[in-house]
């Protein structure tokens, strides 16, 4: 049996991911828990059936923290996945006092030196990150940009970290971005839509993205669609209003197929300040939508190759964005960089090679 634990379900990238492995290897025959400390979320009706999901009903990661230990010793997995900062701590913690045997693989999907900077809570992470994922007996780097920086932090850690790709893309998700994305923006004849995704906080960017579309908007017609939620939005709906943009810019919260929506975009920019490996600009490609990208502290150049397969731009350089997507939306489908991803992150190549870093034994892809 194979555990692995999340924080939550919100719908963000590292969840969706860790969800898209635990629907991959259940149907290869493996038993999987899904431990959330919390199981609340967009992302819990994603949760196959197949997936036994364990709510440990923890407000605080802290109160998790025995929880899980209990949980360890009871169940006693064959190994244990975890994912997100505080999470891959708290499960450090509890692998160790639960004396677990089977493997701990922590994967760091964040760059680290960059997330410790928001909050009290994120420093005091920050200190304990070395420290407890010297414990581990792996850990996944989602980007090389993202292993340096855990090599920065204590050069020890440099004989755990193996670089994977990351399992952003299904078999079906062609069939997912031909269904219908139920927005009027996006029909036939529509001015072009600038596209951008991920949960609603402060370093993803997107007020530099707003300012960036309202001189797209000075030269030609186009609206922007930002798909995601989180604590952010009351900020982002004021910056709107003071913009002018309330009727060219649409929030419509999360959805459970952004794959529809990108399918369609004309292009999609991520704005964000700092990444680990950005799902959302590997799904955006694998539709082969031309892509603008902040040349952020990682993963987005290693995706892009360092802008071939798409236009890197500074952070918070609204004009140079500004720019990049005004010509990107002039841009053909980009079938290079379509074939690019779908080749290096598919679900099934990146779950066999999880499971073989845990020491696991493969079994049939389906």
């Amino acid at each position: 049996m194979i555990s692995i634990f999340l924080p939550s379900l919100h719908g963000g990238g590292a969840e969706r991911a860790m969800v898209n492995f635990a629907r991959e290897i259940s149907g290869r025959g493996w038993r999987v828990d899904l431990v959330v400390a919390n199981a609340v979320g967009a992302l819990r009706p994603l949760v196959p059936e197949s997936v036994k999901l364990v709510d440990l009903r923890a407000q605080r990661m802290l109160s998790a923290a025995p929880r899980l230990v209990r949980y360890l010793r009871r169940e006693r997995p064959q190994a244990l996945f975890a994912t997100i900062t505080h999470a891959n701590i708290t499960a450090a913690i509890a692998a160790r006092m639960s004396r677990c045997a089977g493997p701990l693989v922590l994967r760091q999907s964040n760059a680290p030196m960059a997330e410790c900077k928001d909050s009290l809570g994120r420093r005091l992470a920050h200190f304990l990150l070395p420290r407890t994922y010297l414990l581990s007996d792996r850990v996944i780097a989602v980007s090389q940009g993202v292993a340096d920086q855990l090599t920065q932090m204590d050069s020890a850690l440099a004989r755990k970290i193996t670089v994977l790709p990351t399992p952003v893309l299904s078999s079906d998700i062609v069939g997912q971005g031909e269904e219908e994305p139920g927005h009027s923006w996006l029909a036939p004849g529509e001015p072009p839509v600038v596209l951008a995704a991920g949960r609603l906080m402060q370093h993803k960017g997107f007020e530099t993205l707003l300012e960036a579309f309202l001189l797209v908007r000075r030269s030609r017609p186009a609206r922007l669609i930002i798909i995601g939620e989180g604590i952010y939005r009351p900020q982002l709906e004021k910056k709107i209003a003071a913009l002018g943009l309330e009727r060219q810019v649409d929030l419509p919260g999360f959805k459970r197929n952004p794959f529809a929506f990108m399918n369609r975009a004309g292009c999609f920019v991520l704005a964000s300040e700092y990444e680990g490996l950005p799902n959302v600009l590997i799904q955006a490609m694998a539709f082969g939508t031309p892509v603008v990208s902040t040349d952020c502290e990682s993963g987005p150049c290693e995706i892009l190759e360092g802008g071939r397969l798409g236009k890197l731009v500074p952070i918070g350089d609204a004009r140079a964005m500004a720019q990049a997507m005004s010509e990107s939306l002039d841009l053909p489908r980009q079938g290079e960089a379509q074939e690019s991803v779908q080749r290096r992150f598919s679900i099934a190549e990146a779950s066999t090679a999880y499971l073989a870093l845990a020491g696991l034994a493969p079994r049939g892809a389906r």
